[in-house]
Formats: C-alpha cells, sequence, structure tokens
C-alpha cells in the first residue's frame, strides 16, 4: 500500500466492509490440518531463484482456476485480524486519518495503559514508511501483474508499531486489487487489499506448513497473480498458484472504480514502523538476518504477458537506504526490473 502510498458475527463483518457500498468474493475454505511448522526458515533461497524459468512459466498459465485458496480466512477473521491497519493504509491517499502507531516500548512496563495513577506516559514515535523493488509504469492497456514472491515462518514482530508488507504486489491498471504479504504482532499471512469496495482488507490466508506445502512448492515463496478478468465492469481477480494441484487458486475477486486514483503499480518491499531511542527501527531488529525477495516479476498489457523491465517498469517508489533506519540492512535489484532481494 503506497503512499507515493499501508470473529464476531459474518454480518458484523460484512458491514464494516461495506464501506464503499459492495462487496468482493473472497473464497474461503477448511483449512487442512496442520503439521507441525515448517523448517523454512525465511524467504526466497536459492532453492527459489533457481525455478525462476519454471515460475515465470506458471504467470502465464492458461490453467483453469480450480477453486478457492485453501485454508483462506471467513471474512470475519479477516475483520477481527486486519481491520486495525485500515485507516494506515487508507490515509496515503486521505480517505482517513492514520491510525495509532503504538508506544515505544522502552518507556516501560505501563506504556500504552492509558493514563492514570501510576502509569507510566508514552512517549510519542518517529514514524517511518519506506519501500524499495519494482514499480510498474501507467500504460495503456495494462491488465495484470504477477510475481514469485517470499514467504517466512521465522519473521517474528515484537513491537505494535511496526506492520511489514514484503513483498505486496499492486497491477498497473487501476486494479481493484492489491495481494500483499503481511507481518504483524498476530499475524504472518497473504492478504488481498480492496482498493476498489471497502477499501480495506477482505481475504487472508495464514502462513502455517499448510500454506507452504500447497503454495510454495518447497521453496519458501509462493506465486500470485492478479489480474483483471473483465474491462467492462472493472473486475479483477487475485489467485495463487497451486504447486501441489497444478491450478490457480481464487483468493478474492472485487470490480468498480479504484478509490486510490493510482493507473500504476509496484511490486516492493513496505514497511511501517518507528525509530526507539537509539534511532535504529524496531522493524530492523524483527527483520534482521532474514531474506525477502520477488523474482519472475511480470506484467501484463491486453493479455499478454511480459517479463519487468525498463519498457513498463522503473523503481519511482524507491526511497534511499537510510529510510527503513536499519543500519545492517542490505538491498540488491538483482535483474532490472524483475528480480529484487532485501536482507534484513
Amino acid at each position: 500500500m503506497r503512499s507515493p502510498r499501508t470473529t464476531v458475527a459474518v454480518l458484523v463483518a460484512t458491514a464494516a466492509m461495506l464501506l464503499g457500498g459492495g462487496t468482493g468474493v473472497a473464497a474461503a475454505r477448511p483449512a487442512a490440518p496442520s503439521a507441525a511448522p515448517s523448517g523454512v526458515t525465511s524467504a526466497v533461497s536459492s532453492a527459489a531463484s533457481a525455478a525462476a524459468p519454471a515460475a515465470v512459466g506458471v504467470c502465464s498459465s492458461t490453467a483453469l482456476a480450480g477453486g478457492s485458496v485453501q485454508g483462506a480466512l471467513a471474512p470475519a477473521q479477516v475483520q477481527r485480524q486486519l481491520s486495525s491497519l485500515t485507516a494506515q493504509h487508507r490515509a496515503q491517499y486521505g480517505i482517513a486519518d492514520k491510525g495509532p502507531l503504538g508506544t515505544d516500548s522502552s518507556a516501560g512496563a505501563g506504556a500504552g495503559a492509558g493514563a492514570g495513577a501510576g502509569s507510566t506516559a508514552v512517549r510519542p514515535l518517529v514514524s517511518i514508511h519506506p519501500a524499495q523493488g519494482t514499480a510498474f509504469k501507467s500504460q495503456s492497456g495494462a491488465d495484470g501483474s504477477c510475481a514469485t514472491q517470499s514467504v517466512s515462518t521465522q519473521l517474528t514482530v515484537r513491537n505494535s508499531a511496526t506492520t511489514i508488507y514484503t513483498p505486496t504486489m499492486y497491477p498497473p491498471g487501476g486494479s481493484c486489487v492489491e495481494l500483499v504479504t503481511v507481518y504483524t504482532t498476530s499475524v504472518r499471512s497473504v492478504s488481498a487489499w480492496d482498493w476498489c469496495r471497502s477499501v480495506s482488507f477482505a481475504a487472508s490466508v495464514p502462513i502455517n506448513s499448510s500454506f507452504l506445502s500447497t503454495y510454495t512448492n518447497g521453496s519458501g515463496a509462493y506465486t500470485g497473480r492478479v489480474v483483471r478478468t473483465s474491462a467492462a465492469s472493472n473486475t479483477w481477480t487475485a489467485a495463487l498458484y497451486n504447486y501441489a494441484a497444478g491450478r490457480w487458486d481464487t483468493l478474492f475477486t472485487q470490480s468498480g472504480t479504484n478509490q486510490s486514483g493510482r493507473t500504476d503499480g509496484w511490486d516492493i518491499e513496505e514497511l511501517y514502523s518507528a525509530t526507539g531511542s537509539s534511532g535504529r527501527a524496531y522493524s530492523c531488529d524483527d527483520m534482521a538476518g532474514l531474506t525477502f525477495e520477488s523474482s519472475n516479476i511480470s506484467v501484463r498489457n491486453n493479455g499478454t504477458w511480459s517479463v519487468a523491465t525498463s519498457a513498463n517498469s522503473d523503481t519511482h517508489y524507491d526511497q534511499p537506504n537510510s529510510a527503513f533506519y536499519c543500519p545492517t540492512r542490505s538491498y540488491q535489484m538483482l535483474s532490472t526490473y524483475d528480480h529484487w532481494k532485501a536482507v534484513g
């Protein structure tokens, strides 16, 4: 969610997602029984990079969708887990005020407990919102994007000021859907953000052992795409490639008018965090030693897929490394502009 861009009853969740006057289609399927937590550590490794040619083929695959993403949450669960992030992302487009960033954990055990006798005052935080990666140019006929994106079962967010979207992909062409890899203090998920109706997270699947075995092919990375399926209604569908079954599984579908007014796109590392008294971002410690990567980045124009190159992409969302407030972090555009990698 870029700024140049961040269960209760079913009826309650549905009402909460009708902010724009309609709902999308988020498919939910009962999760398969999970085995013990996977040993897959960080994001994409050399194994994922080695699978690059196959993944490019998957992006352009015409294999019919097989149904819903396995393990996807019910709408009420999505609302409960991710609704707290809504205001932060809407604010980037003036849709709503930015929500609270949280408290500085170094202020003491009483921080964030509220005013009252014996409570510790909450110190304001310096918020950051950096990004680096591939930016898709706004082009006539743009109607989709696809990439193989890393996931991590070891990333643990410890401070409520931090939300990590790495990688997050939004196709050019006024898409209704963004496909986001989400990490918060309580969530690891691949989720769909609705840009046309609710302007909030509308579908989500947890990153767990079942997800890894179904959607990563043992590589530590999933292949996702978002494509326009109807120009007349501006309908867009986010899907994940099911390596176990050899098909595309639908996560979310939405139609309407994009409320951000944006026609370009991105496949980037993006995060929200804050700096402690040392000047180091909390996200820096959370992500230390982990690799985050997006490869086989492709865009679709009038139904034809192409690898991301200077003809359709650039880096106009990039900020300098210093914007991450993380001196140990490294970043490389390994292949312009279809493969980037960040460590830490």
